[in-house]
């Protein structure tokens, strides 16, 4: 009985921290003593009897916190009522779910439960904090405009990318005679009166008056390039480390340079706590049982379209061959992800081109209909292309207005259109999308033509790996690619997503970009993360081609019809 007591003491005193950092710190709430009493004694239960290990249970206060700001709204002070009801409704919500999952077959199983699609403009926004050494939630901007806000864009992704770098090994030094480290890249400022001596910066890679130069938080200096090694594409906007010699006041000459390391996502969700990055947070008790599920659905697949111009009639009969093959070979795809541009030219704000417009989403409704298997349990997510409706060409893009769309809609039912970029969520895994012919934005930005390491290597394996390692879609100055400041975050590949979506009308591939485990990371009870990245290059532009992605063993394939 001594025992169960003082592991009891133990689990409440560090359970009461936790709550009050999930509540106070990351939300903005104020907890009363009564409410952070009743959540210690709800869950000090549950974390007992489920043997529960510290990420669950900062992952199951933060659902808590997440579902009272959902049902309650932006509050200053947590109410225990209130907070009794969400409880019990979370918990009557978890054990239907876990009922579900538990006591039936894999095909038995609703799948559309593991399946969701999340808006670019529904993501919430969380800040890292230098103070709190964490990351605080902001709320969401009331209105969308072009300059409704002067937000920080580069110093959060400063902040962001510097937070990953005080955890690599490769940027760490250990205090003497201890397991500490500390972060051994200095400032900019740090440089000053240390002329002659040899370093590795960080910072934004920026130009200007002809030069190029290196950018912190507080300082600047010049870069001179003309002896650097370069490997990969290196744009205005990317962060960077270089490394060299500091020669004189602000001038800094180069030898290398390169980007950020990847960061494991299981190792930012260890130091984070399982922050609720999407929206839509997920208790981690029946984790392992949606992975079970989704090895064994291998008859699970996606497949995925871009640049499918409706205008044009050739578009629609390959579409109907295709459509005919899933059903007559009883293999109908899980989701249909349709990407633009879904004109053969630009949207044009006229009353003939809407009706074109409208026409052609009423046309694919009415081809989708004739496959009745496929209208009724595919999945169909439609994302704009860069000339649907975006009249300034900023990011996020908003989904396609429902005017044009509404027919479609009516005739099939599991159709979302959504923002560019979106993300799907299925079972364990993120998926992102995103329409931008990226690979010919960096290479025809990027500060020199790279030398390739050798012959396996590929534009394309870097773009997508120079994405990943930005931790952003858009790592440009903001004349070069426009945004909405206030949704910059929505933009973000942090943590890095399961798979990645980069539609464009480059040549189809696919190619898997492997991440390092941090310092800190438990090596032997970890296996090494990938981040599977494909583009099925253009439907109708380029051939006729599509991809299709298999969730269970995380592999593509690239498609075509028989000519």
């Amino acid at each position: 009985m001594q025992t169960t007591r003082l592991s009891l003491e133990f689990t409440t005193m560090s359970l009461t921290q936790m709550i009050l950092h999930q509540f106070n710190t990351i939300y903005g709430l104020i907890i009363r003593p009564e409410s952070t009493q009743y959540l210690e004694e709800e869950l000090g239960d549950i974390i007992q009897r489920n043997n529960l290990q510290k990420n669950n249970i900062s992952n199951i206060i933060e659902e808590i916190a997440n579902a009272y700001i959902k049902q309650n709204g932006q509050v200053d002070f947590v109410e225990l009522e209130k907070l009794q009801e969400v409880f019990k409704a979370l918990q009557i919500s978890q054990k239907e779910k876990l009922r579900d999952v538990e006591t039936m077959m894999p095909e038995e199983v609703d799948r559309d439960k593991f399946f969701q699609v999340i808006n670019a403009f529904d993501i919430p926004r969380w800040k890292f904090s230098n103070e709190n050494k964490g990351f605080i939630r902001h709320d969401k901007p009331k209105v969308i405009g072009i300059f409704s806000s002067k937000a920080p864009v580069y110093s959060e992704r400063f902040d962001l990318i510097n937070q990953r770098l005080k955890r690599k090994s490769g940027y760490l030094k250990r205090f003497t005679g201890s397991n500490k480290f500390e972060n051994k890249l200095p400032s900019l400022k740090d440089l000053r009166g240390r002329e002659g001596e040899e370093f590795t910066i960080f910072g934004l890679l920026t130009f200007s008056e002809g030069k190029y130069q290196l950018e912190d938080r507080d300082w600047q200096i010049w870069l001179d390039l003309s002896e650097c090694e370069i490997h990969g594409f290196y744009t205005e906007g990317n962060f960077i480390l270089a490394k060299g010699r500091y020669i004189e006041v602000q001038k800094f000459k180069v030898t290398s340079i390169e980007h950020p390391p990847l960061e494991d996502p299981d190792d930012t969700r260890k130091e984070f706590g399982h922050l609720d990055f999407l929206g839509i947070p997920n208790s981690l008790e029946d984790e392992e049982i949606i992975k079970r599920y989704e090895r064994e659905w291998k008859n699970t697949f996606l497949v995925i379209m871009s640049d499918l111009w409706l205008d044009q009639s050739k578009t629609l009969v390959k579409l109907r061959t295709i459509f005919k093959i899933y059903q007559d070979e009883n293999s109908i795809p899980f989701v249909f992800v349709l990407i633009g541009n879904f004109l053969s030219e630009p949207f044009v704000n006229t009353e003939a081109h809407s009706a074109k417009y409208r026409a052609a989403f009423d046309g694919l409704g009415n081809l989708i209909a004739e496959f009745p298997s496929i209208a009724r349990y595919s999945h169909f997510v439609f994302v704009p292309g860069y000339s649907d409706f975006c009249l300034n060409g900023r990011s996020p893009q908003r989904h396609i207005p429902n005017i044009y769309t509404s027919r479609l809609k009516s005739k099939i039912p599991k159709a979302v259109f959504t923002s560019n970029p979106c993300r799907i969520k299925y079972c364990s895994q993120e998926i992102v999308i995103f329409r931008e012919d990226i690979v010919y934005k960096i290479k025809r930005n990027s500060i020199r033509t790279p030398r390739l390491l050798n012959a396996q290597e590929s534009p394309e394996i870097h773009v997508t790996k120079t994405l990943l390692q930005q931790s952003h879609l858009c790592p440009f100055p903001l004349f070069m690619k426009p945004i909405y400041r206030d949704y910059d975050h929505s933009l973000r590949l942090y943590p890095v997503p399961d798979v990645l979506i980069l539609a464009d009308t480059y040549q189809d591939y696919s190619v898997d970009i492997t991440m390092s485990r941090s310092i800190n990371s438990n090596l032997e009870n970890s296996t090494t993360k990938k981040c599977h990245c494909l583009n099925p290059s253009g439907f109708s532009s380029g051939g006729y081609k599509w991809m299709v992605y298999w969730p269970w063993s995380r592999k593509s394939e690239s498609c075509k019809l028989p000519s």
